[in-house]
């Protein structure tokens, strides 16, 4: 019971800020405290009838390192902190499997197999809504195409430098010990996968650069917009008014729409366990 309590909580608070976030680009800083706050609740109650105080106390350690590290995160300008509040929200209300099946079969840790799924999912969504972005994009394609040409010879360079130690790891390894590192199909795989994702790298910091930040009229702001420069942080209204008062023009930037990652890594999670198993 406690379970499904905690899951409709999640489901509710992640759902909602995930909505409003790919509605709005920003949610509003009452959902994590609501979801924090409840979840305490529910478990300190499940604690006292049950006279188990673990069943809120790992709630309150967990949830404290995962709010630490997303708050780390903020500080060093990765996201927002309403972000990190999210990720700390997902700490204290599954610090645990807390009944559910498919989670009880993570082999270690299970905040680390949350994290773990939380990165992995949030790759795999980062991946797609930068693709979709730039293609919504005009003259994006083209655009990367050309500084990608510019950039053939150091990505070729790294290719060679890299396929090269490679090759003479696995001959080693095989003439040393008679042992075959990788099937035939992971050996050409391998190199592939990594010139995707250097590719994916370039693309990421260039849809950052083309369309994340944007110079506009200072009298076209609004409430929320994320000036360039420091930790993200919104403007609020006072703000907003007084560079309107002063007048010019203003960086500003939009960030990822990241609030549905949370949701789904909660419910992945739980209803399916350990991602690394797919990568075993």
């Amino acid at each position: 019971m406690l379970g499904w309590i905690l899951l409709g909580i999640g489901i509710a608070g992640f759902g909602l800020a995930g909505w409003l976030d790919l509605k709005t680009t920003e949610f509003p800083d009452w959902i994590p405290y609501f979801i924090i706050v409840s979840a305490l609740l529910v478990r300190g109650v499940f604690a006292w009838l049950g006279q188990d105080w673990s069943i809120i106390t790992e709630s309150i350690l967990v949830g404290l390192a995962f709010l630490a590290f997303g708050l780390a995160l903020y500080f060093l300008k990765q996201w927002g902190d309403g972000d990190a509040w999210l990720l700390g929200s997902l700490g204290f209300l599954f610090p645990s499997q807390t009944g559910f099946q498919a989670a009880a079969t993570v082999q270690f840790s299970f905040p680390l197999a949350m994290l773990f799924n939380f990165f992995f999912i949030a790759f795999i969504y980062l991946l797609v809504y930068s693709l979709i972005l730039g293609l919504r994009t005009q003259d994006v394609s083209r655009k990367f195409s050309h500084e990608l040409k510019k950039d053939s010879k150091g990505i070729a360079s790294l290719m060679t430098a890299f396929c090269t130690v490679y090759a003479v790891f696995i001959i080693y390894i095989y003439l040393a010990y008679s042992v075959l590192v990788f099937t035939l199909l992971q050996t050409v795989l391998f190199p592939v996968v990594l010139l995707a994702i250097i590719i994916f790298v370039r693309y990421g910091r260039f849809i950052e650069g083309v369309t994340f930040k944007k110079r506009i009229d200072v009298k076209d702001l609004r409430i929320g917009d994320v000036p360039i420069g420091g930790k993200w942080r919104v403007l609020t209204e006072k703000e907003v008014r007084a560079l309107k008062e002063k007048g010019g023009k203003i960086w500003i930037k939009e960030g990822v729409r990241f609030a549905p990652v949370f949701l789904i890594t909660m419910l992945v999670t739980l209803f399916y366990g350990n991602l690394i198993l797919l990568l075993i």
